[in-house]
C-alpha cells in the first residue's frame, strides 16, 4: 500500500531539515577546526599576581607566585639575563605556580619579568621582581680546592655539595711557549671526591685549575707549582701468576684465563673469572717481577651492561704484599707471611641500585678504579688479592686487568 501525497511531502521535509542540520554542524566544526582554543580575538590575560621570591638559592633562586583568572593561560614565563648577559627565560605549565631559576654564575642582583601567556601565545604585561642568588656552585667548588704532590702527579681534593654537574679542568705550564695548555680533566656531578691528575715528569712545573658547569659559567683559576714524586710503570710483560695454598682457581669459564689479569686487553670476554657457586675468600697471587715500593694500581671490572657493577664485579677486597719468595705457600695458615698493604672498597659514582648504571658509571668504570697505596707500605715484589664480595652479592670473583705503579728499586 503506497504513501499518501501528504506523507511524502511529510517525509521530504524531514529529509531536508536533516541535511541542512549536517550542512550546519559540517560548517561550525570546519569554523572550530581552524580556531585557535580559547577563540578568535582573544585578548591578552591579566598580570601574575602576588609574585614574590621564595627563596634564593646558589646561584638562582626559587619564585612563587598567583595564576591570573583567565581560563585559557597555558604556561608562566620568567624572563632573566644570564652572567654572560644573555636573555634567557623559564616557562612553567600554568598547573603549577612556582618556577626555578638556576645557573647563575654570579650573586648580583638581577630583575625578573614574569608574564603570563595564553593558548594564543599572547602574554601579560610584565610583573617584576628582584632576586639575589646566592654564591654559585661553581665558586664553592673552587673555594674548596686542596691539592696535594703524590706518584706521577698531584691529587685534587674537593666538595660538590649541591651535586652539580661541572668539569674540574687542569691545565700545564708549557716549557717552550710558557703558555697554559689543557692536560687533563674530570666530569663529575658526586658530592665530594679526589680528583688524582698523574703522568707527570719528576721537576717543577706550573699547574692551573678552575672549574666549569653545564651552564657555561667557570670559576677563578687556581695556580700553583710543585714537584710530582717519581712513579715507574711496572712492566706487565715481566707479570707471572703463581697459585699458592689457599689460592682459587680462575680460569673456570671458557673465556677466563689468570693471565687475562695481566695482558693489557680489557674487554667482554677477556676476564678471569672463579667459579660459582664458591664461598668467599677468592685469592690471586701475583709476582710482579721486580722489588718495588708501590704508589698505586688500577683494577678494571669486566665491561658490558649486564656485569659492570653486578655479576662477580669485586666490591670489597683487600690488598696484600711481601718482598720474599712465598714458595708454594703454607698449608695451616695460607696468609702467613703476608702484609696487608691495603683494603679496597669499590666505589659506584651514581649511588644507582644493582643493575642501573650511569654514563658517569661506564666511563669510570672504563678508565680503571684507582687505588692509592699508604706511603708507609714496606717494599714488595709479591702481590695477592683477597676478593671478600661481588657487587651482586653472588658467590663469584671477576676481573678483567690490572695495572700497577711504583718506584722501581734498583
Amino acid at each position: 500500500m503506497g504513501l499518501s501525497l501528504i506523507q511524502k511531502i511529510t517525509e521530504m521535509k524531514k529529509i531536508c531539515i536533516l541535511f541542512s542540520l549536517a550542512w550546519v554542524l559540517f560548517s561550525c566544526s570546519e569554523d572550530f577546526k581552524h580556531e585557535p582554543m580559547g577563540g578568535t580575538g582573544s585578548s591578552a590575560p591579566n598580570p601574575v599576581k602576588n609574585a614574590r621570591v621564595e627563596k634564593n638559592i646558589p646561584g638562582g633562586a626559587i619564585i612563587t607566585y598567583d595564576i591570573p583568572d583567565n581560563v585559557d593561560i597555558q604556561y608562566i614565563k620568567a624572563v632573566y639575563k644570564t652572567s654572560q648577559g644573555i636573555e634567557k627565560d623559564v616557562k612553567v605549565s600554568s598547573y603549577s605556580n612556582r618556577l626555578t631559576i638556576e645557573g647563575l654564575g654570579d650573586t648580583q642582583e638581577r630583575k625578573v619579568q614574569l608574564y603570563a601567556v595564553n593558548r594564543q601565545e599572547k602574554q601579560s604585561a610584565p610583573t617584576e621582581l628582584t632576586i639575589n642568588p646566592l654564591t654559585p656552585p661553581v665558586v664553592i667548588i673552587r673555594n674548596s680546592l686542596t691539592y696535594s704532590a703524590d706518584f706521577g702527579g698531584f691529587v685534587i681534593n674537593f666538595e660538590n655539595e649541591e651535586k652539580e654537574e661541572v668539569a674540574i679542568s687542569v691545565l700545564v705550564r708549557d716549557s717552550v711557549t710558557a703558555e697554559f695548555i689543557p692536560y687533563d680533566a674530570l666530569y663529575t656531578s658526586i658530592p665530594q671526591g679526589t680528583f688524582p691528575v698523574r703522568g707527570l715528569p719528576d721537576k717543577e712545573s706550573d699547574f692551573a685549575v678552575f672549574i666549569r658547569d653545564r651552564f657555561d659559567n667557570a670559576s677563578d683559576t687556581l695556580f700553583f707549582t710543585l714537584t710530582p714524586w717519581r712513579e715507574d710503570y711496572l712492566n706487565k710483560k715481566l707479570f707471572r701468576h703463581l697459585f699458592l695454598i689457599g689460592d682459587v682457581t680462575w680460569n673456570n669459564y671458557s673465556n677466563g684465563n689468570p693471565l687475562s689479569w695481566f695482558d693489557d686487553v680489557i674487554g667482554n670476554s677477556n676476564w678471569g673469572h672463579t667459579a660459582y657457586p664458591l664461598e668467599f675468600p677468592h685469592r690471586y697471587t701475583l709476582d710482579l717481577g721486580v722489588n718495588v715500593r708501590l704508589s698505586r694500581f688500577k683494577l678494571w671490572q669486566r665491561p658490558g651492561d649486564d656485569v659492570l657493577y653486578q655479576h662477580g664485579a669485586p666490591k670489597y677486597y683487600k690488598v696484600y704484599g711481601r718482598a720474599d719468595d712465598p714458595g708454594s705457600g703454607n698449608d695451616s695458615d695460607p696468609m702467613q707471611g703476608w702484609t696487608l698493604l691495603m683494603e679496597c672498597n669499590s666505589f659506584k659514582p651514581s649511588g644507582l641500585p644493582l643493575g642501573q648504571n650511569s654514563s658517569e658509571d661506564q666511563e669510570f668504570a672504563a678508565k680503571g678504579e684507582e687505588f692509592s697505596f699508604p706511603r708507609t707500605i714496606p717494599e714488595v715484589r709479591y702481590i695477592r688479592f683477597e676478593m671478600l664480595e661481588s657487587w651482586s652479592g653472588m658467590k663469584c670473583s671477576v676481573v678483567s686487568e690490572v695495572a700497577f705503579w711504583g718506584e722501581v728499586l734498583k
